[in-house]
């Protein structure tokens, strides 16, 4: 919206990026980690995040393209939650490690990012809402627009802290419920956002009457349920509790045999 705005918008990502990383190193504890591994599983979620937004763009301008519309997009943010934890967790099976745990770790830095980026359109002028008699004027519609992308940053604050206070305080609790939890509440308030968010004719029904991201967020939401529904099973809960007992009787196990060194 003003000369050098781009550099704004960009700038939110390493200040999104930047927030995680405190986040991450002040938990590494409370998730086993260490802080080397605290810091370099960031940086690698930070580049799936961005080949993540990378794919969605191209995927958003392919749809638009084949309905007809000019509209193109070289990131959109929204590709780092649908994709990023998909990379993830195929990277850490890989490498043998608890992606269950990390994910835990990661998901809040993950929606904080989104929320910079989100904060960053208002400065850049893209994402803007529909035109109306009262918020703020966007030269790129030429017009006065409803700040959608402001409602939509200043309601991810408590979705992000409801993601976080529901994971620690739920009876039922298990490991890698923070990001379905968190991506569900997203996809709603998000679907409900997009109502606000100015689309040409072709984007604004893509399928069913919904646009090209309430598709998605419908995607998420029935992701994250099942997810949630896998992960508070009877069976995986045992275990869970299983595992622990384990760590629990090797760590008795390596304190016995301490004493007796003594």
């Amino acid at each position: 919206m003003f000369e050098g705005s781009q550099y704004v918008y960009y700038g939110m990502y390493l200040v999104g990026f930047a927030i995680m990383m405190v986040l991450n190193l002040r938990d590494h504890d409370r998730y086993k980690l260490t802080k080397k591994e605290a810091v370099w599983i960031t940086l690698i979620t930070y580049v799936a995040g961005v080949l993540g937004a990378m794919l969605m763009g191209k995927l958003y301008t392919v749809v638009s393209q084949a309905r007809g519309d000019t509209g193109t997009s070289n990131v959109a943010i929204f590709g780092a939650v649908v994709f990023t934890p998909i990379m993830l967790c195929v990277l850490f099976r890989l490498m043998k490690k608890d992606w269950r745990n990390i994910l835990d770790m990661l998901t809040p830095g993950i929606f904080i990012i989104l929320a910079c980026a989100k904060f960053g359109c208002i400065f850049e002028g893209c994402c803007y809402g529909v035109v109306c008699d009262f918020g703020l004027y966007n030269p790129r519609a030429n017009a006065t627009v409803f700040p959608v992308q402001i409602f939509e940053v200043i309601t991810m604050i408590p979705v992000i802290i409801a993601g976080q206070v529901f994971v620690r305080k739920y009876k039922r609790y298990v490991k890698g419920m923070a990001y379905p939890v968190t991506a569900g509440l997203y996809s709603i308030v998000r679907f409900c956002w997009e109502f606000a968010r100015y689309y040409s004719d072709n984007m604004r029904h893509v399928f069913l009457g919904l646009t090209f991201w309430q598709i998605f967020c419908v995607i998420v939401l029935i992701s994250s349920v099942i997810m949630f529904a896998i992960l508070n099973s009877q069976k995986l809960r045992d275990r869970e509790i299983a595992a622990a007992r384990a760590a629990e009787a090797a760590r008795r196990e390596r304190k016995a045999q301490h004493r007796k060194k003594k």
